[in-house]
């Protein structure tokens, strides 16, 4: 009974282990982790009218045109931020980000490599795509289109109305013909772990994948199968002291 218990303990065995086994072949390449899909990022939305100093009076007129405009209203900009843009300090307790925005704006001179880059880290801060910026020079207010992503300012130059009072609305219906097309959403990428290292070029036709009975986990197993169903064979055979042994004695 003992052999028995054995063998059957075997078989057991063999079938809790070799369906595991076989899933992994020991030479094929090695589990991968697949990244998490990553959050589709919000592209850049709108401008932002900037004023340089000076022109406070002209650039709010053309901030409540481009941010009357859907199709050129950033979208996530208050109206504190948008009057600190235009060039009014910031106010008595204002936050520390309002702050370093007005000493930012101060910074700005016009064209020169400082104030692009000045332009260029506000406009990504505030995620549009673009600012405007307002100056007066010898009484005529106008603006240009700084672009963060060249760091540079477009060639067109954008006039107020003409009229008694400054109203931008010939600029900012041509402002949303250029820049008020709906923006796309950027799906940000990252290479999977298996991709992280130079592939071998191959020149011939694919490699095939293995066929399960050229597993070595297959042969073992297979292996184990037999041996425990000859263990079985030999256990369950009456060898007691009954059993009859005829013997064949041949004539000299």
């Amino acid at each position: 009974m003992r052999r028995v218990a054995l063998a059957v303990w075997l078989v057991l065995a063999v079938a809790a282990v070799s369906p595991a086994a076989l899933a992994q072949d020991p030479g094929g390449p090695p589990a991968t982790e697949v990244p998490a899909p990553v959050a589709p990022v919000a592209a850049p939305r709108g401008l932002a009218v900037v004023a340089l100093g000076g022109a406070v009076d002209a650039a709010w007129p053309l901030a409540q045109a481009v941010y009357g405009t859907p199709s050129l209203r950033p979208s996530a900009l208050d109206e504190t931020h948008a009057r600190i843009l235009c060039g009014e300090p910031a106010p008595a307790g204002a936050p520390q980000d309002i702050r370093d925005l007005a000493e930012s704006l101060a910074a700005v001179k016009g064209e020169d490599a400082p104030s692009r880059m000045l332009l260029g880290e506000i406009a990504r801060r505030l995620n549009v795509r673009a600012l405007l910026v307002v100056r007066v020079e010898a009484g005529h207010p106008s603006a240009r289109v700084f672009l963060p992503e060249t760091g540079a300012f477009d060639a067109a130059v954008y006039a107020p109305d003409a009229g008694p009072t400054v109203s931008w609305t010939a600029a900012s219906q041509s402002l949303a013909r250029t820049f008020g097309g709906e923006p796309t959403v950027v799906r940000p990428t990252s290479a999977p772990v298996f991709a992280t290292h130079e592939e071998p070029v191959l020149t011939g036709p694919p490699p095939k994948g293995k066929a399960f009975y050229e597993s070595g986990w297959f042969w073992g197993a297979l292996g184990a199968a037999a041996f425990a169903g000859g263990a079985i064979f030999f256990a369950t055979r009456d060898n007691g002291e009954s059993t009859i042994h005829l013997q064949m004695q041949v004539a000299h």
